[in-house]
């Protein structure tokens, strides 16, 4: 007992000097801290888990905000793709999942509300009687109100989505995670613009546009006039927002703020591509790589130019296609959707995919002339 006592203060002690704040467990620390004397928030992820990944930024606010208590609580995470068997034996079959391990209990409470930094708070204070200090998240809502309305809403190049709410109005409150969860979705989206006005602070608004209940949401489509807006009455689920705001502004954003595979796609040019791919013809491929390039300058945008450019590429190393897909999948893998550059190489694979599927057909096409051709050398069937 007093040899475990020494060694799980050796930890302590290891997990507080190598993290400040997010503690990264292995199965030994994992065995040895839950069920002591301190609670543990644990993360089961995996690394290649796109919610991991996603959640992984409020994660970590989730530890800041418990950095001034950290002897009290731990925040944790382990791999639980690496140490399969131990995230089997506490019931992981999904990820990511989260449990927290309150002083001498070895099964952990399961964490099944919604993964905003208010909820995980209010959860570990619940439990622990602690108070953890959030820091504030950033809103990508834009708050409108009287005097910026008919500026951002008026302005030809944006879409705009306003919800029309009162501070009282509870089914509002409730909309309230999953609209700012959209804005963040389509923040990148720089024509495209999720807002809000407090309806009972602006009243002439209101009045404005006709709002009888709460919430009311508006569609305000890029140049058209601000004074017929679309009423939207779709579903109110993160995933019905951000696909009627994909249709509506031709965009191709995924839930949690990714790309879909049409993302980047211009589809004169994959028909171009495939034909270019699967001809044998040198002069039918000259005219094609020359109206392509035509294409991409008149087009004026970087996916069309990066057609032109990998197009370019295979003609004389058809192969490269290969590596380069395998290449941009691993820096995708690395990526939050967050990050700076994620956008750019979702799109570039997206693009990369459709010379994969034609150089693949090509080559199953190339197959099965040449097998027709070792038919027609062997008559009736002879070696």
């Amino acid at each position: 007992m007093f040899k475990r006592s020494i060694l799980l203060a050796l930890l302590v002690f290891c997990i507080s000097f190598v993290s400040a704040g997010m503690v990264e467990l292995d199965d030994t620390k994992f065995n040895e801290l839950i069920g002591g004397d301190v609670p543990i928030l644990v993360e089961f992820y995996a690394p290649w888990c796109g919610h991991c990944k996603n959640l992984k930024p409020t994660y970590d606010l989730v530890a800041e905000a418990y950095e001034h208590v950290k002897e009290k609580v731990y925040i944790s995470k382990i791999d639980g793709d690496k140490y399969k068997e131990l995230a089997k034996s506490q019931g992981v079959k999904s990820y990511p999942t989260i449990k927290l391990y309150m002083p001498q209990d070895k099964k952990g409470i399961l964490y099944d509300k919604e993964r905003s930094l208010e909820e995980f708070v209010k959860f570990i204070d619940e439990k622990t009687g602690l108070i953890g200090k959030p820091k504030s998240i950033r809103s990508y809502v834009v708050e409108l109100d009287e005097s910026n309305f008919d500026e951002v809403v008026g302005d030809p190049k944006n879409h705009v989505m306003v919800l029309f709410y009162a501070p009282w109005c509870g089914h509002c409150k409730k909309l309230q995670p999953t609209y700012e969860k959209v804005a963040k979705d389509f923040h990148k989206e720089k024509n495209v613009i999720i807002a809000r006005v407090d309806a009972t602070a602006n009243v002439d608004l209101g009045t404005r546009y006709l709002i009888g209940s709460f919430p009311t949401i508006y569609f305000f489509e890029a140049n058209k006039r601000n004074s017929n807006p679309e009423p939207y009455d779709n579903g109110v689920e993160e995933a019905d927002f951000v696909r009627y705001l994909n249709d509506k502004c031709d965009t191709f954003r995924t839930v949690g703020g990714g790309l879909n595979n049409g993302a980047g796609r211009d589809y004169d040019m994959d028909k171009m591509v495939k034909k270019y791919v699967l001809s044998n013809n040198p002069v039918q491929r000259g005219d094609l790589l020359n109206y392509m390039r035509i294409f991409s300058l008149d087009k004026k945008n970087s996916s069309t130019k990066f057609y032109y450019k990998i197009i370019q590429k295979i003609t004389d190393d058809r192969d490269f296609i290969f590596r380069e897909c395998e290449r941009v999948e691993k820096i995708l893998k690395t990526l939050n959707v967050d990050d700076q550059f994620y956008d750019n190489f979702k799109t570039r694979l997206n693009i990369l995919e459709v010379f994969r599927g034609a150089t693949l057909e090509a080559i199953e096409e190339e197959k099965a002339a040449a097998a027709a051709n070792t038919s027609k050398l062997r008559p009736n069937g002879e070696l």
